[in-house]
C-alpha cells in the first residue's frame, strides 16, 4: 500500500484535500492522524492525516471472484481495511458450506490473499470472516478450553483438546496460561494438531 500526507488547519481541512485529491466521500477514505503542530504562540495550527491507497483491491477482487467462479458457490464480498487489517467479509447463500470444519475453507482464502497482498507490500494481517463467525468460535473455544483446564485441575490429569489450526491453537494456549497451575503442548504433526492440556510437575 502507497501512502500519502494531507494537511489542513483542522482535520476537516485536511480530510477535504484527502477528498478532493481522491474524489471519494470521506467515510471510504483509510485514514489516520498523524500530529497536531501548532505555532510558537499557539495561534495557528496544522493537522496532518496520512491516507492508505489500496492499490491490492483490484487484484483481491480478482482472486475472489475466481475462487466463486470456480467454486459455483452463491457467495459475495465486502472488503475493508481497519488500522493494519484487511478485512474480507463474505456473505450469501453458501457461506454455511465455507464455515464447515472450523473454517478450512474460510482460512485457505484467507492464506492465499495474505499472500497477494504481502507481494504488494501489505504488511498488515489480513482476516477473511463471515457471519462474525471467527470471533463466536474463538468465545466458543475458550469456554471448552476453560472447561478443560477445570477438569484437569480438579482431577490432576491430562485432556487433550479436539485436532486445531494454528490460529485457534493459540487461543487454547492463551486460556490454559491464565491457569498458573497448569501447562500445554501442541502434540502431533502437519497443520493439525491436538493442545495436551496438564497439571504442571514439581
Amino acid at each position: 500500500m502507497n501512502k500519502r500526507t494531507f494537511s489542513g488547519r483542522t482535520l476537516d481541512e485536511a480530510l477535504e484535500a484527502a477528498v478532493r485529491e481522491y474524489r471519494k466521500p470521506r467515510e471510504a477514505l483509510n485514514y489516520r492522524k498523524l500530529e497536531e503542530k501548532k505555532t510558537l504562540f499557539g495561534l495557528e495550527k496544522t493537522v496532518v492525516i496520512e491516507v492508505l491507497e489500496e492499490e491490492f483491491s483490484p487484484s483481491v477482487r480478482t482472486a475472489l471472484n475466481r475462487i466463486i467462479l470456480s467454486s459455483g458457490l452463491s457467495l459475495s464480498y465486502q472488503i475493508s481495511v481497519e488500522g493494519q487489517i484487511l478485512l474480507i467479509s463474505l456473505s450469501g447463500s453458501d457461506l454455511g458450506l465455507v464455515l464447515r470444519n472450523h473454517g478450512e475453507v474460510l482460512d485457505a482464502i484467507q492464506i492465499l490473499i495474505s499472500k497477494i497482498v504481502q507481494k504488494q507490500g501489505w504488511e498488515g494481517d489480513v482476516e477473511v470472516d463471515g457471519d462474525s463467525f471467527r470471533a463466536k468460535v474463538k468465545e466458543k473455544l475458550q469456554h471448552q478450553a476453560a472447561d478443560l483446564c477445570l477438569k484437569a485441575q480438579r482431577e490432576n490429569r491430562s485432556y487433550a483438546a479436539e485436532p486445531l489450526p494454528p490460529h485457534l491453537r493459540k487461543v487454547v494456549h492463551l486460556t490454559v496460561a491464565k491457569f498458573p497451575e497448569l501447562e500445554s503442548r501442541s502434540q502431533g504433526s502437519g497443520y493439525i494438531k491436538r493442545v495436551i492440556i496438564s497439571p504442571k510437575k514439581g
